[in-house]
């Protein structure tokens, strides 16, 4: 029987009610790809066309540093709001550059804060440090930052607010500190867990709300030299960007209270009263004025202030706070005063330079702190209209450290059936709403008849996310990156593979032939993507590489690439070759069957066992569910790798449960590398004459699981020991830190 190995997957028809908007064409068919909004939504500003204007000024600004150097320290405060926006583009981005340059900023400043240890501005960088632990794990980014914040903690703060003596290297005495240091101590919380730090933020935000917040105008005075003033017009001074900084540190405050936190009612009581004050002060052309009570003498756009604006006003919305009838309008037309200020380079204009009061600003006029501004509202904007968009939507989010490049993530089938009606459960199309690229998915049936998940492949930075939604409609077909069979013609193998590796295991027609007996898991090196099973067992020349690769590994009387077997008394005890077997899933995103194996004496002991074996297209390992079947609870068994007798390179971690081998080269085919990570730590990793071993105890009937699998050095991305030893540790990082999938 022939197998045509093309298969379909899906992509989403993004259809803009009452307009059609230009689009980028569907991945698989050429076609333009298009989303049903709800008729009372306009997608006046798609989330597409918001992240690709994110990424254009983003860059700009990443490159203007490059070119002309930092204008202030890295631990600036001003910097330090640019971090704030550069991580809310990373979520959206689908390059992990954004990621690269926060990252060296806090290496390149070994996490330290600024020079003033109890000044708000030089530990605004501090939410960077805590947002980026959050994602990495790595305790050297907060451990300096956590020792002054808990000296923070320790501070009486008994001093009045009052401009004197410089009060503001102690204490929050002047409005802009409230988006400085308030969210750094909370981000810190919800990096540790330890709530004192929001706490104490939530205490000094109030200590400075009763001296600097005017109630009958609900807005923020800059600090206390200003309660006197008035502007030429007779009115209070407020200014624009301070307003600003506020109502964005109101936002991110509560982003990071947990549920029932006692001040919360407080906060958002805060929230609402400025969001409908600001919402009344915005002039004609769209944004805030440097002097919210006297814009005609400032005539100057400012886009520092407006970008704070709409991130927090859209913020409201999204989270449930203000209507979106009354405010909608007004983010709408900040959003779009801010895109008329960005230049064709990327470069963001109109941002009033450092002050203490309002001042103007010219079109040539930008800061750091006001791309910052820009991106956070940018973000939230790309939150609010994916909201809108679509029946079905599934959001992805990768909250480690990890690059998930093609990475299957499964989701039940009943979660999304459930939501379509019956014509579109029959075909249907799934969309990244972020770029509007297609997201292959394969239906995932374990063997039945009957659907029982759907596994997306997709790829999402560190720390970043991606949202699709489900639609109607003929999925586009995609070649087999995953697949597998029976091979008959060859001694009884069960080969599989997919884009990365290929492997094989032995049958029991290869008893008849002792001289080439082989007991473990077979490696074939692969340089192409293309599925070559059938091609190679065809010409049976696959030991000679013909420009896609070769089989040059050895097994034999081993384990090979990481099989198991019951393991007693430091002796293996090899199962006979697989009996019988069964395809549940072949393609094209995923392959898995089982092996079932005949009863054999293990330490006078009758034993069985069937192997469950998965791979996904772009992995280079197997997923392995073991279940033995045996008299008793308890089986001790071990997985190998099998080791040569020239010396090769050897990873044994046990912490992390990762076990690899780099072998030596085998002339001019190059080099193999093996490897193992398991679920859990493993309590020793051992080596013996022929093998690394890591021993563990299976339950009767109970799935043992690990991963296992192999690299070829000519086949791509991995050349040597240290690459392939990162893919391993990374690989174990994956699994404890899943990619996270929710649908609504």
């Amino acid at each position: 029987m022939m197998i045509k190995k093309t298969f379909t997957s899906g992509v989403l028809s993004l259809l803009i009610l009452n307009s059609v908007i230009a689009v980028p064409v569907s991945a698989g068919t050429g076609k333009p790809v298009a989303v049903v909004t709800a008729a009372r939504y306009t997608g006046d500003y798609p989330a597409d066309a918001i992240r690709r204007v994110m990424v254009k000024v983003g860059s700009w600004q990443w490159k203007h540093i490059e070119r002309k150097g930092w204008s202030y320290a890295q631990t600036d405060w001003t910097n330090g709001a640019m971090y704030a926006g550069m991580m809310a583009l990373n979520q959206v981005a689908d390059s992990p550059a954004y990621m690269q340059h926060l990252l060296r900023v806090g290496e390149d400043n070994q996490w330290n804060t600024g020079p003033y240890r109890f000044f708000a501005d030089d530990y605004c960088i501090g939410q960077m440090y805590a947002q980026l632990y959050s994602i990495y794990q790595q305790p050297e980014m907060i451990e300096k930052f956590r020792l002054l914040a808990d000296s923070i903690v320790a501070q009486p703060h008994d001093e009045p607010l009052e401009w004197v003596n410089n009060i503001h290297l102690r204490e929050w005495a002047w409005c802009d500190a409230l988006f400085m240091g308030p969210p750094a101590l909370a981000y810190l919380s919800t990096a540790t867990g330890d709530l004192k730090y929001l706490q104490t933020a939530s205490k000094l935000w109030w200590k400075t709300s009763d001296f600097l917040f005017d109630r009958e105008e609900n807005l923020y005075y800059r600090d206390g030299r200003f309660i006197p003033q008035r502007e030429k017009n007779g009115k209070k001074v407020f200014w624009s960007r301070g307003n600003g900084w506020v109502m964005g540190g109101l936002a991110r405050m509560m982003d990071n209270m947990p549920a029932g936190f006692p001040d919360r009612p407080k906060f958002e009581d805060q929230f609402k009263k400025m969001a409908y004050r600001v919402a009344g002060l915005q002039t004609a052309d769209g944004t805030w004025h440097a002097s919210l009570l006297d814009p005609d003498n400032y005539p100057a756009k400012e886009t520092s202030g407006t970008g704070f604006y709409v991130y927090a006003l859209t913020w409201g919305i999204n989270n449930g706070l203000l209507p979106e009838k009354d405010f909608l309008p007004v983010i709408q037309k900040g959003w779009q005063a801010l895109l008329d200020c960005v230049q064709e380079d990327g470069k963001l204009g109109f941002v009033q330079i450092p002050a203490a009061a309002p001042g103007q600003a010219t079109a040539n006029d930008t800061e750091v702190y006001g791309v910052g501004a820009f991106l956070l509202a940018g973000a939230e904007l790309i939150k609010y209209d994916i909201s809108k968009r679509a029946e079905v939507r599934i959001a992805v989010n990768n909250a480690s450290g990890v690059n998930r490049q093609g990475t299957l993530v499964e989701i039940p089938y009943t979660d999304i059936s459930k939501k379509l009606d019956k014509a579109t459960r029959k075909s249907f199309k799934i969309v990244n709403l972020l770029n509007l690229q297609e997201i292959p998915y394969q239906l995932i049936y374990e063997g039945g008849k009957e659907v029982k998940k759907i596994a997306l492949q997709v790829s999402v930075i560190p720390g970043g996310s991606i949202t699709a939604a489900v639609v109607a409609g003929a999925p586009a077909a995609i070649p087999a990156q995953a697949y597998g069979r029976y091979v008959p013609e060859r001694k009884d193998d069960y080969a599989w593979e997919n884009d990365k590796i290929a492997f094989r295991m032995y049958g029991p027609a290869l008893d008849k032939f002792p001289n080439e007996n082989a007991h473990g898991i077979d490696v074939w090196g692969k340089r192409t993507k293309e599925m070559v099973i059938d091609q190679w067992y065809k010409l049976d020349n696959y030991h000679h590489d013909n420009g896609q690769g070769l089989d040059f590994y050895s097994v034999g009387l081993t384990l090979g690439a990481g099989d198991i077997a019951p393991y007693i008394g430091d002796s293996i005890y090899f199962s006979p070759k697989y009996k019988t077997y069964k395809v549940l899933d072949n393609g094209p995103l995923r392959t898995t069957f089982q092996l079932i194996y005949d009863t054999w004496q293990v330490n006078n002991m009758p034993v069985s066992v069937i192997k469950t074996i998965s791979l996904d297209a772009g992995s280079q390992l197997n997923k392995m569910s073991v279940q033995y079947t045996f008299k008793g609870k308890e089986l001790p068994v071990v997985t190998g790798l099998v080791k040569r007798a020239s010396a090769g390179t050897v990873l044994l971690d046990e912490q992390h449960g990762v076990m690899g081998y780099w072998e030596p080269q085998h002339g001019e085919d190059g080099t193999i590398g093996t490897g193992c990570v398991f679920t859990t730590p493993v309590p020793q990793l051992l080596t013996d004459r022929k093998h690394l071993l890591a021993p563990g105890v299976a339950g009767n009937h109970q799935d043992f699981v690990y991963y296992t699998g192999a690299a070829w050095s000519k086949g791509g991305a991995i050349a040597d020991a240290q690459q392939w030893f990162s893919y391993l540790e990374d690989f174990a990082k994956g699994l404890k830190a899943p990619l996270k999938v929710r649908v609504w």
